[in-house]
């Protein structure tokens, strides 16, 4: 299915918490938090209910497939589309730093050897959803 425009919500899903990004058709990005996994359903039907959103754009994971029973059983007016995880993580962890620059002394440190102090779900879905808007999707399911 090829993507027509609209807003996009990505869910980076996981085990204990899911991060959720809306983007717009120009990637940029309206709205990110990171949500307990159990209120992941109530906080997508809350954006949903924000946003007008044409896309969820979920990772594939076996908590990805997990949340497509929910997502269906929510009767969301979107397309499910499911998108590799791969280094998702790593990427996420890096724009962190690009976006909260280190101080004193911690700016010596290598990025790859800093832990940042709060989860990056939130940009690991914005991760996702640019590489949805990249081109780089799976065929869609209609929910």
């Amino acid at each position: 299915m090829k993507y027509n425009g609209g807003m996009i919500l990505a869910i980076d899903p996981g085990k204990s918490k899911c991060g959720l990004a809306v983007l717009g058709p120009d990637a940029a990005v309206l709205e990110k938090k990171v949500v307990p996994r159990p209120q992941a359903p109530a906080a997508i039907l809350e954006l949903a209910a924000k946003y007008s959103l044409a896309v969820l754009v979920v990772g594939r994971s076996s908590f990805g497939k997990d949340l497509e029973k929910e997502l269906t059983r929510l009767d969301l007016n979107a397309s499910l589309v499911f998108i590799s995880e791969k280094h998702s993580t790593t990427q996420a962890r890096r724009r962190y730093w690009q976006e909260n620059r280190p101080r004193g002394l911690w700016k010596m440190i290598p990025t790859s050897l800093r832990v940042p102090p709060a989860p990056v779900d939130d940009h690991a879905a914005v991760i996702l959803g640019e590489r949805y808007l990249k081109g780089q999707d799976l065929p869609a399911v209609d929910l």
